[in-house]
């Protein structure tokens, strides 16, 4: 049966596993009702600014902010970048070769990029399997920052597909002149993540299939995915949060994620279902990162913030609003995200 709700404060881990099992498909579609009537039409911005204030707020600032995680970066020596190296021909002589598709007796060619769309393909590739290390040189004049374009890399492709960044925790970088090296630690081991990864995939293909989105209009999906993630997925009581917390995969698999967590699992659900949805990230008013969703209907981008939604005293409070409705609580950069339709979603 679904979870309890939890109003304002936060169940045991324990008591919660106890009391959660799958959805059937039945119970997903009275969830689809339910939250299409708690939601209701015709409403304006004004009705929701006395949810979104005093108390309620700071309740919700404080409990979930500060969990949207971005890996960390350090600097490699000579002597360390040279170790590395060594240790990554011993490590490559005992892979197969099909993970990269690359002649075994063939080093590979190390890829010259000259824009950051070029280099974010890169990463995307070494991410995709789950490589532990990335070369590059840059070339006609183009510049990289190891600290702020590895996070900007980073942050693109969590928009992007958060199951190829799943896992990666920090970067220890080396330069040369235009040669750069670049050393990636996961949370996880790297034989585990790329199942874990395979299984994200199965799972969010579960869960579409679970939820029923056939002859769903793309705002009752909508309603659907809120509905399905709040009822089956927690939000850990206490810090410091698991490295799985901050997957699709914990909160699909496990049912308990982080803000991070339920962004990337309602984008994957959302994307699979055909609605266009973007993963957002920011600091809420007391500083703390955190991480939602942007949904594309009707032409028009709206707000969707379901860890909130999921702590709030309704699942709706944070459901398909506007940018200057969600600045009461968070900022972000707004150079980075296209900007939302002036008036909260009305449903026609």
């Amino acid at each position: 049966m679904p979870k309890r709700k939890r109003i304002l404060s936060l169940i045991s881990c324990s008591l919660i596993l106890f009391g959660m099992s799958g959805c059937s498909i039945s119970e997903t579609q009275d969830m689809l009702n339910s939250g299409a009537g708690n939601y209701g039409s015709g409403r304006t911005e004004e009705n929701y600014y006395f949810k979104n204030s005093g108390a309620l707020l700071q309740e919700l600032i404080d409990k979930y902010s500060g969990s949207y995680y971005q890996p960390t970066g350090t600097s490699m020596t000579d002597d360390e970048h040279d170790d590395a190296k060594k240790a990554q021909g011993t490590s490559e002589s005992s892979e197969d070769p099909s993970d990269s598709g690359a002649d075994p007796g063939v080093p590979a060619a190390v890829p010259e990029v000259s824009s950051m769309t070029e280099l974010m393909r890169v990463f995307h590739d070494a991410y995709d399997r789950t490589a532990e290390s990335v070369e590059f040189k840059t070339v006609g004049g183009f510049t990289f920052d190891m600290h702020t374009d590895l996070q900007a890399i980073y942050t693109a492709l969590q928009r992007e597909d958060p199951i190829d960044v799943s896992g990666v925790a920090s970067w220890s970088t080396w330069s040369n002149g235009n040669e750069y090296y670049v050393s990636v630690s996961y949370a996880f081991g790297v034989s585990g993540l790329k199942s874990m990864k395979l299984n994200t995939v199965n799972l969010v293909a579960d869960a579409v299939k679970k939820i029923g989105a056939d002859g769903l209009s793309d705002y009752e999906k909508v309603v659907a995915v809120n509905d399905y993630l709040c009822d089956s997925v927690y939000y850990p009581p206490t810090e410091p949060y698991a490295p799985i917390t901050h997957t699709a995969y914990g909160a699909l698999k496990d049912g308990c994620a982080v803000c991070e967590g339920y962004a990337c699992a309602a984008k994957l659900l959302l994307n699979g279902m055909g609605v266009e949805c973007d993963i957002e990230v920011g600091d809420c008013l007391n500083g703390g990162g955190h991480a939602w969703n942007l949904v594309k209907l009707d032409g028009d981008w709206y707000q969707l913030d379901v860890t909130w939604n999921d702590g709030s005293s309704a699942r709706t409070d944070y459901f398909l609003v506007t940018d200057d409705f969600m600045k009461q609580s968070r900022k972000w950069d707004e150079n980075n995200y296209p900007v939302s339709a002036k008036t909260p979603y009305t449903v026609n």
